[in-house]
């Protein structure tokens, strides 16, 4: 493959013999591929509620505050605390509780405080609440309609690589499958329905027509792939058995980069096997379709966050010409020897 680079895009493509053999290995007319450049803030929502399941009964004790607790010592306050709790017998358990409670939170660093999840959850929704659902209200209304996503995105699951956030993706622009590596398996109704039925959906009935592989930097799935010895043995229930599905990058980086340092070589295979399920795209008849009428189109992508940038390519498709018997005794004669 060569690369080349235009208005500072990234754009690969396969060599003359990566193409000959995709139109020699086919028996009818059939589909070949290459790699080329391509005011006032309103209330808060009251739609998130902290409420255990099992909520406990009213406070039996209301502490009052008093203006020399300021004064006390860290010691101090935790004796006057013990005091407080452990008026009534019945309320130990409750009193070692709370104690262990606020001796934490005492003990948090000045200007800080532990992390609540749920409390985290509801900011967030809070300010998407405030600050782009109540901001944008035509968006939104259209959006309740229906979807018509431009994009289908497959991505990793790493949390650091969010499409939305790196491409500036809007609500309703993009349908995003995310998991390790983000890798597309070959057609499987079977072992690989998940995947299938996204594809199929956003193919069919989303009408989509861009379908895009985005890699990216120091990505734990590549690593995996390509220091996993996959001999037989395993040591994870589903991680190798999903990564090996990119086998074919990690064979062609040890082939052409096998002589350089490991980081480099998990480097060329996050971008090849981006390569590899832009492939494996071509095994679903329906994407085929799409590409063969020119309602659809796929495209490799590769985002660098540690150096912040972003690599774009695109997968470019035909038709090879038929083939006759005597053409397919050719291929298997060449093929066997």
């Amino acid at each position: 493959m060569s690369t080349a680079s235009i208005n500072s895009w990234s754009l690969t493509s396969p060599s003359p013999a990566a193409q000959s053999s995709l139109k020699r290995a086919t028996l009818r007319p059939t589909v070949f591929a290459k790699l080329n450049s391509s005011s006032a803030s309103p209330s808060p929502p009251s739609l998130i509620r902290n409420q255990p399941v099992f909520a406990a009964p009213a406070p039996i004790i209301n502490p009052t505050w008093r203006e020399d607790m300021a004064n006390q010592s860290y010691e101090e306050a935790i004796e006057a605390l013990k005091k407080l709790l452990n008026e009534k017998e019945d309320l130990k358990p409750i009193a070692a509780a709370k104690v262990e409670q606020i001796t934490s939170q005492l003990q948090t660093p000045s200007g800080s405080k532990p992390f609540d999840p749920v409390e985290r959850i509801k900011d967030g929704f809070i300010h998407f609440k405030r600050e782009k659902y109540e901001k944008n209200p035509a968006l939104y209304a259209e959006l309740a309609k229906g979807q018509s996503p431009k994009y289908m995105v497959f991505a990793c699951s790493d949390s650091r690589v969010c499409p939305s956030h790196v491409l500036d993706f809007q609500p309703g622009e993009a349908f995003v499958v995310r998991n390790v590596a983000n890798i597309v398996p070959p057609y499987d109704q079977t072992k690989y329905a998940g995947v299938g039925s996204a594809v199929e959906y956003a193919v069919l009935h989303l009408k989509v027509e861009n379908i895009v592989v985005i890699g990216h930097s120091a990505c734990g799935g590549i690593k995996g792939l390509m220091s996993f010895p996959f001999d037989g043995n395993t040591s994870t229930d589903f991680i190798e058995d999903w990564v090996k599905i990119g086998l074919p990058a990690k064979s062609k980086v040890l082939a052409e980069h096998g002589d350089e340092p490991f980081p480099e070589q998990c480097t060329y295979c996050e971008k090849e096997a981006v390569n590899v399920s832009l492939g494996n795209l071509l095994t679903y008849p329906f994407v085929r379709d799409g590409l063969v009428n020119k309602t659809l189109a796929l495209k490799g992508g590769y985002y660098d966050f540690v150096k912040g940038s972003f690599e774009l390519w695109g997968l470019e498709f035909g038709l090879s010409p038929s083939l006759s018997v005597k053409d397919v005794a050719t291929i298997l004669h060449w093929k066997l020897y």
